[in-house]
C-alpha cells in the first residue's frame, strides 16, 4: 500500500484532516496507519472504537481497485498536502484537506485570489454587483474563488469567465454529480479554463454538513472575501465566519437597511468586515501583491485584447454560423452531438465571438 493509497482510503472512510494528521503524527506516514494494532490506532488518535476497527478492516468498505479505476477513467487529478502545487493559502489553515479531487489546472497565481459569496436568492442588484465586480477583479489578476451554487456563486464565476480570468468551484459533493443541473456548461467551462476541486471521493454526498465544509475551503483558498449579499444566516455567513478565523480580510457590500438579502451583509460591516463600495476598494489593499508596472491604472482605456484562440469544434461551428441558428440545428449541419455544441457554443459565448438571441438562437457578434 502506498501513501497515496492510505490517503485515499482514510477519505473514503470518512476519516476527518485533524484525526488523520494526529494519527500520521504517530505513525509517521499514511501507509503505516494501516499496519498500527487497534490499541496503537485507538491511544494515537483517541478515536472510537468502532472507527479503528473501519481502518483495521478497511478492505470492506473500500475497493481500492475500483477507485483507482474511476479516477483515471473521470480524468480527475489526486493532489496532496505535500505536493508542491497544492494550494499555498489552503495548505495554512489547520484543517485542510489532505487530498483533493481536482478537474482543470490549479497555478501558483491562483494565491492572488479573492473569494466571492452570498445567496442562493440572490436580487438584479446583488447578481449585477458579484458578475460585473468578478470580471474587474480578474482582469486584475485575481483568480475568483466561489462555489458553483445558484445566485451570487454563478454570476461571480461568470464574470470571470467574461473577463477571461480564473476562476475556481468548490464543490460541496464528489466528482460525478452537477448541482445545480442548470449550471452544467458553467462547470465545464471553469474546468476548461480554471478549475474544479473537492475533498470528497467520486459521488459522495455527506448530506447538510458537506456545505459548511466545503466553505471552509473556499476561506481557506481565498486571500480576501467578499460576501456580496446575504441573508442574516447561510452558507455565505459560514463562510465569512471561517475567514474571520483563518486571518483573512473579509469585505461585505452594503445593501438597503429593510432588505432581507442585504441583513447578513450589513451585519458583517456592523461587526468589523471591510465595507467596500467599488473594486478600488478591494484592489487597493492587495496593490502590493503586482509589481508597479503591472498596476493597472484607473483612468486607463481598456487593452484591446488579441483575437481569442479556437479549438477545433469551435472552429467548426463558428464557420458554420453564418446565419442565426439554434443549437439543435447546429447540431444537425455539424454533425456534432448536442451536448458537445452546448458546451463548443458557451465557450463561443465567453470568448466574445457569439451571442444569444431570444428563443436560445445564436448568432456571430
Amino acid at each position: 500500500m502506498t501513501d497515496l493509497d492510505a490517503l485515499l482510503i482514510l477519505n473514503h472512510l470518512r476519516v476527518g484532516p485533524i484525526t488523520a494528521r494526529r494519527l500520521m503524527d504517530r505513525f509517521g506516514a499514511p501507509s503505516a496507519i494501516f499496519r498500527a494494532g487497534a490499541g496503537e490506532l485507538g491511544a494515537a488518535a483517541n478515536i472510537a472504537s468502532e472507527n479503528v476497527q473501519r481502518i483495521r478492516n478497511w478492505d470492506n468498505e473500500v475497493k481500492l481497485d475500483k477507485v483507482w479505476q474511476v479516477i483515471k477513467q473521470e480524468n480527475i487529478r489526486l493532489l496532496t498536502y505535500t505536493d508542491a502545487d497544492y494550494p499555498a493559502l489552503l495548505r495554512e489553515i489547520y484543517d485542510h484537506p489532505l487530498l483533493l479531487y481536482v478537474q482543470g489546472t490549479l497555478k501558483a497565481e491562483d494565491a492572488t485570489s479573492i473569494g466571492i459569496v452570498g445567496t442562493r436568492m440572490a436580487t438584479g442588484y446583488g447578481s449585477a454587483i458579484a458578475r460585473k465586480w468578478a470580471a474587474q477583479l480578474a482582469s486584475r489578476g485575481f483568480t475568483i474563488i466561489s462555489g458553483l451554487a445558484r445566485g451570487i456563486d454563478t454570476h461571480a464565476h461568470l464574470g470571470a469567465l467574461d473577463a477571461k480570468g480564473r476562476t475556481i468551484a468548490v464543490l460541496g459533493y464528489g466528482f460525478g454529480y452537477i448541482y445545480p443541473r442548470e449550471n452544467e456548461q458553467l462547470y465545464h467551462a471553469i474546468a476548461a479554463t480554471g478549475a474544479v476541486i473537492t475533498e470528497y471521493p467520486y459521488k459522495r454526498y455527506h448530506g447538510k454538513a458537506s456545505f459548511p465544509l466545503r466553505n471552509r475551503l473556499i476561506a481557506g483558498l481565498s486571500r480576501a472575501l467578499l460576501v456580496v449579499e446575504s441573508r442574516d444566516s447561510g452558507g455565505a455567513m459560514i463562510t465569512a465566519h471561517f475567514a474571520n478565523e483563518y486571518n483573512r480580510t473579509v469585505c461585505a457590500v452594503p445593501g438597503p437597511v429593510n432588505g432581507s438579502a442585504s441583513m447578513g451583509t450589513n451585519r458583517l460591516i456592523r461587526d468589523g468586515a471591510t465595507l467596500v463600495r467599488n473594486v478600488d476598494d478591494i484592489a487597493d489593499e492587495f496593490s502590493f501583491l503586482f509589481p508597479r508596472d503591472a498596476q493597472p491604472r484607473k483612468d486607463a482605456p481598456p487593452a484591446a485584447q488579441p483575437a481569442p484562440l479556437l479549438d477545433v469544434l469551435e472552429q467548426r461551428l463558428y464557420e458554420i454560423l453564418i446565419e442565426p441558428l439554434t443549437l439543435d440545428e447546429l447540431a444537425q449541419r455539424s454533425d456534432i452531438s448536442i451536448d458537445k455544441v452546448t458546451t463548443t457554443m458557451l465557450m463561443l459565448e465567453l470568448k466574445g465571438l457569439v451571442r444569444v438571441l431570444p428563443g436560445k438562437i445564436y448568432d456571430r457578434k
